[in-house]
């Protein structure tokens, strides 16, 4: 059913990209894994990742976090040369996501070690060690969700872990079908990599669409949402603005925002979606369409 509602929305500004980066002292305490960290410092709903420098080593941009307005967890790009590693084994107590977007990521869970390809993931449960690196000659790329965000300085959740048994290590492993041109269908065609039916309470899918398709009519959340674009152009109708979402940009749809995504270019567009968390409730509708009406008289 359709609702009516009169609404005000901030127009927000997009500020230049920076970054400031976790001092060196902090990374390389003898309590902390070494993690290569920077925290995004651009204001509003609009963030591109910082694409200036060529890989070298590996190398983290928070997004969106805490402290830099996301409630409801981390949101991290990833970058790994050939060769480079990551933090070395360790634990975290909040759930850990990995998407490749770039390259393959290599991934020891506890004692195994998997091989992660583009447009992959790996969905962990909090307190699992785990750690990745690149073996490939080329680089590789990959968004990371680290939520609920159980402390604003991330570090200080990264835990130095030894190598033990996790029964069934594969299961955190996840390769849906990401469907190609000839697949797709009009509106979203999603494909999940975690959610709570496979154990998680976020949501994370590659939702794809064909030119001229997109989302569904604008509407609202009681959580919040995240839009990642990793091909093609994703527009986002945010409030009362409008703004194209270029690769390897996040869109951060806060609570009761009305919204919408639509392809308007000539090519297949995809980005990968959040929800934080994910309505516990399944017969609870994750959408509420709101009806815009016009000025008020």
């Amino acid at each position: 059913m359709k609702r009516s509602a009169k609404f005000v929305v901030a127009a927000f500004f997009v500020f230049a990209s920076t970054s400031s980066r976790v001092p060196a002292a902090a990374q390389q305490s003898a309590s902390k894994p070494r993690w290569d960290v920077r925290i995004s410092e651009t204001r509003g709903p609009l963030r591109a990742a910082d694409l200036t420098s060529p890989a070298t080593g590996a190398s983290s941009q928070v997004l969106a976090g805490p402290t830099n307005g996301s409630d409801y967890g981390y949101l991290i790009f990833s970058r790994m040369a050939g060769g480079a590693r990551g933090p070395s084994l360790f634990t975290l107590p909040d759930e850990h996501l990995y998407l490749v977007v770039e390259g393959r990521m290599n991934i020891q869970i506890g004692t195994e070690k998997f091989v992660v390809n583009r447009y992959e993931g790996v969905w962990l449960p909090a307190d699992i060690p785990h750690e990745v690196w690149n073996d490939d000659s080329g680089s590789e790329a990959h968004f990371e969700v680290i939520a609920p965000g159980s402390a604003r300085d991330l570090l200080s959740m990264v835990k130095p872990a030894q190598a033990r048994k996790v029964e069934n290590a594969a299961q955190y492993i996840r390769r849906p079908k990401v469907p190609g041109q000839t697949e797709l269908k009009a509106g979203l065609n999603g494909a999940t990599f975690a959610a709570r039916a496979t154990g998680g309470t976020i949501q994370m899918r590659i939702d794809s669409t064909l030119p001229g398709q997109g989302g569904p009519q604008p509407h609202v959340h009681k959580f919040q949402q995240v839009y990642f674009s990793i091909e093609g152009q994703t527009a986002v109708e945010y409030g009362l603005n409008d703004f194209v979402l270029p690769k390897y940009s996040i869109a951060i749809i806060q609570p009761g925002v009305v919204h919408t995504n639509s392809n308007k270019t000539s090519a297949v567009e995809r980005h990968i979606t959040v929800l934080m968390p994910q309505l516990e409730d399944p017969n609870e509708p994750l959408d509420v369409e709101y009806e815009r009406k016009g000025p008020v008289r």
